[in-house]
């Protein structure tokens, strides 16, 4: 058992040390072994990785720090091992869910619901025998390809594969058919994370039920109450699922809250294990700074930051998938003239809402305010590249799989074609993707101006698919 010494041996150096510079390999040379060893035993007994603990301990003593009223940001930025009090802040909101000066502004109230990572200590316990691990084979990684961007999608695909149905159920099936490829999103108050279609508006289920018509099986979808209301039902829900060979959906069960899979379980349900777009740890610093995850993960509690769990009902009749994609084109008008909500803005109203974004001065005073807007400014980005990136062939898909559409689809493609040039033109102009020609670019006044001029041209272009309606009444086919 000398694992369990050396295991806490390196816990307490952790703690030991944690305002100083570590990583993986220095503890690791505590004990003796390899990085790669201990990394590898230390997120099998723990669930969480050797960087997740050591910020998770450092921004739970930051938010103490904090509450006692008496700590500078800056100062506490520094102290806990941030280039910058922007990096500090940013990493402190995700783990906390509020800002440092918003607690530290009403401190005096501790009414916070801060969260507080105690230091963990190892023991261990055997009872009976043959502790079971079981996952579904087949279920497939996701983000394989990297520009499979939205990930219900890409999590129905694995589902579909797993469960041995049609190989046309893939990625770019499930984003036509939910509208994420037809969609634009601007989230408000602004510098969200604006994420697809399927995701932010999950909770109305009208993508979900989308996808899950047109691959034909019925399915329960549990909100964020239902499953934190009683979380022993819905892991022992996960584990009859898996039984039966069934993945589970979840939203957010690591890392930010996107879309995972769950394909397996150990500890009866208390381990969960599957397949997500991120391991949940933070590079700071990074343009993209969630760490991509190239293997299983393995969570304890996950389901504290699960927001949905999505079940996998019965089959039932579905459509032809050439229907469904018919459908698909036919429903593009609905998608491109959504209505906004409290929360969200869509269509060519959400390109309106990002071009007006640049304009506030107020928000570009200096390099250190530039955080969130770059993170809202590259979502955006990323989901108009993603729909122009497949659109061109799933209209091609479309056309081949109904020829009586040929003629309004080649208008459509026309349509799409301009609204993907000027996009083009927005990349080129802002010098690449993330700005990566450079990052300070948008404290230029004149510059944002230029680009909320185009970002305004795309948006126009994308509101001229919204002719399709007139394309195909004409034809007769609405």
């Amino acid at each position: 058992m000398d694992w369990i010494n050396d295991l806490q041996k390196a816990l307490n150096f952790m703690e030991s040390h944690l305002l100083e510079d570590m990583d993986a390999e220095t503890v690791a040379k505590q004990v003796y072994v390899s990085s790669a060893h201990f990394q590898k035993i230390f997120h099998i007994i723990t669930g969480i990785t050797v960087g997740e603990y050591v910020r998770s301990r450092r921004l739970s003593l930051a938010g103490e720090e904090l509450l006692a009223g008496q700590a500078k940001v800056i100062d506490l930025a520094l102290k806990y091992g941030y280039e910058t009090p922007e990096a500090f802040t940013k990493a402190f909101t995700r783990f906390h869910g509020i800002t440092p000066s918003a607690v530290k502004a009403g401190a005096k109230l501790n009414s916070f619901g801060l969260k507080f990572f105690h230091p963990l200590t190892i023991q261990i316990r055997i009872e009976g025998g043959l502790m079971t691990r079981k996952i579904i084979p087949n279920v497939t990684k996701l983000y394989e390809y990297k520009a499979e961007n939205y990930m219900f999608p890409g999590c129905m695909r694995s589902a579909m594969a797993a469960l041995e149905e049609e190989p046309a159920f893939d990625f770019a099936f499930f984003a036509g058919v939910t509208g994420d490829f037809f969609t634009q999103i601007w989230g408000e108050p602004r510098w969200q994370y604006n994420d697809s279609y399927s995701s932010v508006c999950k909770d109305t289920q009208q993508p979900i039920r989308a996808a899950f018509d047109a691959c034909g099986y019925d399915y329960e979808y549990l909100p964020r109450e239902a499953i934190q209301s009683n979380k022993a039902a819905s892991i022992r829900k996960i584990v009859n699922a898996i039984d039966k060979g069934l993945p589970v959906l979840a939203f957010g069960i690591v890392g930010p809250p996107v879309c995972s899979i769950i394909c397996g379980y150990a500890e009866d349900g208390e381990l969960l294990i599957g397949w997500s777009q991120f391991t949940g740890e933070i590079e700071e610093g990074k343009i993209h700074d969630h760490v991509i995850s190239e293997n299983y993960f393995q969570v304890r509690d996950g389901l504290n930051e699960s927001y949905a769990l999505i079940f996998i009902g019965d089959k039932k009749e579905r459509p032809s998938v050439e229907e469904s994609l018919r459908q698909s084109v036919l429903n593009i008008p609905k998608w491109v003239n959504l209505p906004p909500d409290d929360r969200t803005i869509f269509g060519q109203a959400a390109f309106e809402a990002w071009a007006d974004s640049l304009l506030c001065d107020e928000e570009f005073m200096d390099e250190s305010m530039l955080e969130r807007p770059l993170d809202t400014y590259g979502s955006c980005v990323v989901l108009t590249g993603t729909n122009m990136h497949y659109m061109q062939n799933y209209l091609k898909r479309v056309m081949e799989a109904n020829p009586d559409m040929t003629t309004q689809i080649k208008q459509l493609k026309r349509l799409f074609l301009r609204m993907d040039r000027a996009f083009n033109r927005l990349i080129k102009l802002q010098g690449g993707y993330f700005f990566e020609k450079d990052r300070k670019a948008l404290l230029d006044r004149k510059f944002r101006v230029k680009l909320a001029a185009q970002v305004r041209e795309v948006g126009r272009r994308y509101a001229a698919v919204g002719q399709l309606e007139a394309i195909l009444r004409k034809a007769g086919l609405m």
